[in-house]
Order: structure tokens, then C-alpha cells, then sequence
């Protein structure tokens, strides 16, 4: 898989849609495991490798200590 970053990886402690993109990479840079997805509910993210979540373009990601950035793949 090839990601295309479509923007600057940002924190998301606050809720945040990620530029509405509806493909974002995570990473959890920290010991807690807890991504909030509005609408959806609570995912565990742990910290030992990158995640890409498909999301509605609205709907916003919120995690201590996690990061985001939107992305675009091609297989």
C-alpha cells in the first residue's frame, strides 16, 4: 500500500475532523489505548504500529496522547 499524506500530522487531545478527511493514519505515541470516534464510540489504539481508519468526513477523532493525519492509499 502507498499512502499519500494529504496534510500535516496533528495532535487530537480535542476533538478534531482531520481536514474532513475520510482516510486518516493514527498513531499512538503514548501508554493509553483510547481513540475516540464521535457518533461510533471508543476504539483501542495501541502504540506499536500506525492504524488508517476510514471515517465519515464529519465526524471527529479525539485521543490523549494520539496523532492524525488524513491520508489517501492506492493498492
Amino acid at each position: 500500500m502507498i499512502l499519500k499524506f494529504k496534510g500535516p500530522e496533528i495532535s487530537i487531545s480535542s476533538a478534531n475532523s482531520i481536514a474532513n478527511s475520510t482516510l486518516v493514519r493514527v498513531v499512538n505515541i503514548g501508554a493509553t489505548a483510547n481513540l475516540i470516534i464521535s457518533g461510533l464510540g471508543n476504539v483501542s489504539i495501541t502504540n506499536t504500529e500506525p492504524v488508517i481508519l476510514e471515517k465519515e468526513a464529519s465526524a471527529t477523532l479525539t485521543g490523549a496522547n494520539m496523532l492524525a493525519a488524513p491520508v489517501a492509499y492506492k493498492n
